[in-house]
């Protein structure tokens, strides 16, 4: 008998026996299932060098903007130098203001756009600023506070989770520029700038702007509401007693800003907040990853495939680089995970190049990513890598070998669906078929058994897909089934396997 088992949703969290979907899902990104229920997954690739080049020390943040006239801009920092992207040869070119900087360990650049200006902060130093107009150097934006969290709401600059030389460290202040001029701090009830201690929540963790202020902080979210002079912003408690614990998880994508609980994963919109992580991969995730390192956590999102990318070290990464990534599509609700390529990963806009600025790569070979990718256009929303030592990489490298693992099955109960008649409770898999695309691509399969749940599970030797028919031939008998799918080469989608089995083991 012939049993299809589509691929559902990741779900490692839950009982391998009769889970919902599968339990590895491993070098693949979510897409969209054929049927309700059903996940079609896609490849991963490895991060390729789009451009070789370097910083100072390993990179700790980036920014993107555009200037007046739409050209795309891309900064980067690290912990002495702020640079910016030349479009002339692709290098980072040092911008940093005379003094330079001297960003501490566990801190990273955050940066927001405000007209022609992109801000950036390290709390350590003063917050910086470029005009891109102009584009030839940072230089202070105030003197007067420093803050880890930098944001922009209508026309003020907001600083958060500040330091200044007055009160010190303020882990739960946010501060608000003047009206109109994001380079005036200081206090004034006639440009609005002031500022809000907000208790009870412990530290601020970031902030993020739509209609409102949303001040992500440890125990809780405050919604700030500007409601002019003389108080500027009013403060409502939006959630209690559950906030980011990872200030480093936070990013917005489509209306929608996802972040790292003590708890798991949550997304907030329009004010609502949902643990999308729960019942999935919560539980996984936080037996996995390496808290202790989160400030090496980086976070990027792809609108066009509806896909947030958070690269992290797992308790498993002995060099204190991140080595895995977990991926989540908004728009079905379904995770994944991968190993990580580069040191982190970003969002940033191509540069324009023209065919003769290829040259670098030597053959047509080496390019990174084909020639029709928009990587090589100017404008476009990308997904960036960059080394531990500043080469700049795209995510279009080679196809990372998948790994997906079914649900562990009693197929005699399918089989007994198809046929009433059928007797036992054991079943003999004859040979699985892969339904998957991509010319070349290669697939391999092994099955795995136990006869109780409480045994461990073994399995056979793994088999390559093929012939005239698809099928890895086994003849493996038990109580109860897995598989294992391994893909190699250039796969593009991979949506069910085809069971033949017969029922075995009754008298």
């Amino acid at each position: 008998m012939l049993v299809d088992s589509v691929f559902g949703p990741w779900t490692p969290d839950l009982p391998d026996l009769n889970n919902p979907g599968v339990t590895v899902a491993h070098n693949v990104t979510p897409g969209v299932g054929s049927i309700p229920g059903s996940v079609t997954y896609g490849p991963m690739k490895r991060a390729s060098v789009y451009s070789a080049t370097s910083m100072a020390s390993r990179p700790l943040g980036t920014a993107v903007g555009q200037d007046s006239l739409g050209t795309a801009k891309v900064y980067g920092g690290c912990a002495t130098k702020l640079y910016k992207v030349n479009p002339a040869d692709q290098q980072w070119l040092d911008v940093s203001r005379a003094a330079g900087y001297a960003t501490a360990d566990t801190e990273q650049w955050r940066s927001a756009q405000y007209g022609s200006a992109v801000i950036m902060s390290n709390y350590t130093d003063a917050p910086q600023f470029i005009d891109m107009n102009v584009d030839t150097q940072f230089a202070d934006l105030t003197t007067l506070v420093q803050g880890r969290y930098v944001s922009v709401f209508k026309n003020f600059a907001i600083l958060a989770n500040t330091y200044d030389p007055f009160d010190g460290a303020k882990t739960n202040r946010i501060r608000w520029s003047a009206d109109g001029n994001p380079f005036d701090f200081n206090f004034s009830v006639a440009t609005q700038s002031d500022f809000q201690d907000i208790n009870d929540f412990g530290s601020i963790t970031g902030v993020v702007t739509d209609d409102y202020v949303w001040v992500l902080m440890q125990r809780g979210i405050v919604r700030m509401t500007y409601i002019g002079a003389p108080y500027v912003f009013q403060l409502d408690t939006a959630w209690n007693g559950k906030g980011c614990s990872v200030p480093q998880s936070v990013v917005t994508v489509a209306g929608k800003t996802f972040f790292l609980s003590d708890d798991g994963f949550y997304q907030m919109e329009k004010g609502g907040f949902s643990n999308i992580g729960i019942g999935k991969i919560n539980k996984t995730f936080l037996a996995d990853a390496d808290l202790s390192k989160a400030h090496r956590m980086s976070v990027a999102a792809d609108p066009d495939t509806s896909l947030v990318y958070w690269q992290y070290c797992s308790k498993a990464a002995t060099d204190g680089s991140p080595d895995r990534i977990i991926i989540y599509n908004y728009d079905t609700g379904c995770w994944s995970d991968a190993d990580a390529t580069s040191e982190i990963i970003f969002n940033a806009m191509s540069l324009p190049w023209t065919i003769d600025q290829l040259d670098v790569y030597g053959t047509i070979d080496d390019i990174p990513v084909s020639l029709d990718s928009a990587v090589w256009a100017g404008g476009k929303p990308m997904l960036w890598g960059a080394s531990l030592t500043g080469d700049i990489l795209v995510l279009g490298g080679a196809t990372l070998q998948a790994t997906i693992e079914t649900q562990e099955q009693h197929l005699i109960n399918t089989l007994r669906m198809i046929n009433p008649q059928t007797q036992g409770d054991r079943t003999t898999v004859i040979g699985v078929r892969p339904f998957y695309e991509g010319n070349g691509a290669t697939a391999s399969l092994s099955v795995g058994t136990r006869a109780l749940t409480n045994d461990t599970v073994e399995w056979t030797p793994i088999k390559t897909a093929g012939g005239r028919k698809g099928f890895a031939y086994f003849r493996k008998q038990s109580r109860f089934h897995r598989f294992r799918l391994l893909l190699n080469g250039e796969w593009t989608q991979a949506s069910l396997l085809q069971i033949e089995a017969n029922p075995a083991g009754y008298r």
